[in-house]
């Protein structure tokens, strides 16, 4: 049994790491606003989640945090990519979003 907390974490960390070279990637100030957003509610799950555990026993919570992980590979690659900041948005809010589901199965 795994903590699938750790993909949340995982998450932030992706997002933390290259932070400044996609806020300067970004075009549009609206890119940036949003990536502000996302970065400030990445670490607010990571916030959330510090020193508590979800283990992945439960069907829904191993689903999750195997989708969570699909989705931070694919934010992971996007971001080294670095040439479509709406790619990387996007898989950073499906990450957030999936992140969020496994926040809420917390006790």
């Amino acid at each position: 049994m795994a903590n699938a907390l750790l993909e949340v974490v995982d998450t932030f960390t992706a997002l933390d790491a290259q932070y400044n070279m996609l806020w300067v990637a970004c075009q549009t100030q609206a890119d940036r606003d949003a990536l502000d957003a996302k970065y400030a509610a990445a670490q607010e799950n990571v916030e959330t989640c510090t020193g508590k555990a979800l283990e992945d026993d439960d069907a829904e919570v191993a689903q999750l945090s195997k989708e969570l992980k699909t989705c931070n590979d694919e934010l992971k690659k996007a971001v080294t990519e670095m040439g479509d900041m709406s790619k990387v948005l996007d898989n950073l809010t499906q990450a957030l979003t999936i992140g969020a589901q496994l926040i809420a199965k917390l006790p």
